[in-house]
């Protein structure tokens, strides 16, 4: 079975995900930056109304993933947050200036986060070397990429995602995301051998009255 994690921006589309087959929702705020952590009160809701895993996004602001101390420092009262909640997992993504990943801050967010489940978020297609990345993610124990494979889509990258994939040989989950949705999913899932897709239609359209959950 391929799990269809979600991509969402609001509650109500976390419930039209759920109500349409989705295995599990990554829960965002402002996609037009990329997504950036929803609030408290948003996050409390989707607990107590989701019947499905819910994955958080820790990124207090669209652009780079190079961040201050100040921004640090918010991304670990989030994943705290998250964890007294009790969502499945956290989405995150730390780089340094030179485009590599800043391991000794993703070792300490990490250390934060377990037990919560991982996924290092699309931050990884800055990265040049992605062979080399993945086996540093799988040493600092992140469950999971969510990748384009490349700067555009997720077929553009196809090639590259599953050359992940294969030599993941099932330490890690890649998660293909980026173009992918319900009615070309399968497509990606043949070529790459991924077990899980992401996207903000893998289940449909999420548009929704206001009206929803209420």
């Amino acid at each position: 079975m391929i799990i269809k994690e979600a991509c969402v921006g609001s509650l109500g589309e976390a419930l039209i995900a759920q109500s349409l087959g989705a295995s599990r929702i990554e829960y965002c705020q402002n996609l037009q930056e990329g997504g950036t952590t929803p609030s408290y009160g948003s996050l409390l809701e989707g607990k107590k109304l989701l019947s499905i895993p819910m994955m958080v996004i820790i990124r207090p602001r669209g652009g780079d993933f190079v961040y201050s101390p100040a921004e640090v420092n918010i991304m670990k009262r989030d994943i705290e947050i998250c964890k007294q909640i009790g969502v499945q997992g956290v989405v995150l993504g730390v780089l340094t200036k030179d485009g590599v990943i800043d391991r000794g801050l993703l070792q300490e967010l990490v250390a934060l986060a377990k037990p919560l489940a991982i996924t290092f978020h699309m931050a990884f297609d800055v990265i040049k070397n992605k062979q080399e990345a993945l086996e540093e993610l799988i040493a600092l124990k992140i469950d999971r990429i969510l990748t384009k494979g490349c700067s555009t889509n997720a077929f553009d990258g196809r090639n590259e995602i599953k050359k992940l994939v294969d030599q993941s040989r099932g330490r890690i989950t890649i998660l293909p995301g980026g173009g992918i949705r319900e009615t070309n999913f399968q497509e990606i899932v043949d070529f790459t051998g991924a077990k899980e897709v992401h996207g903000t239609k893998i289940v449909g359209s999420l548009s929704t009255p206001k009206t929803f959950y209420l």
